[in-house]
């Protein structure tokens, strides 16, 4: 898995953020884009790109894209 393919996967969760914006640093869940939909489109993501089954609570206490992105690693089975 690579970040930057990571990256455009979250900004196409988000509706309405634009490609390019969203970097390893930025909190994505602050962002205004951030909502209900966001969360099930990035779940469903996660889970069908990675193998991995995450919470709401586990990827909103990802302060950044790189936390939720090392966070998926960490429960991906090798």
């Amino acid at each position: 898995m690579q970040i930057e393919q990571f990256i455009e996967q979250v900004e196409d969760a988000l509706y309405g953020v634009d490609a390019g914006t969203i970097s390893r640093e930025t909190d994505f869940t602050s962002l205004k884009e951030w909502d209900s939909l966001a969360l099930l489109t990035l779940t469903d993501t996660i889970d069908m790109e990675y193998g991995v089954l995450m919470k709401k609570g586990e990827i909103e206490s990802c302060a950044t894209v790189m936390n939720l992105f090392e966070k998926i690693q960490s429960k991906q089975v090798s």
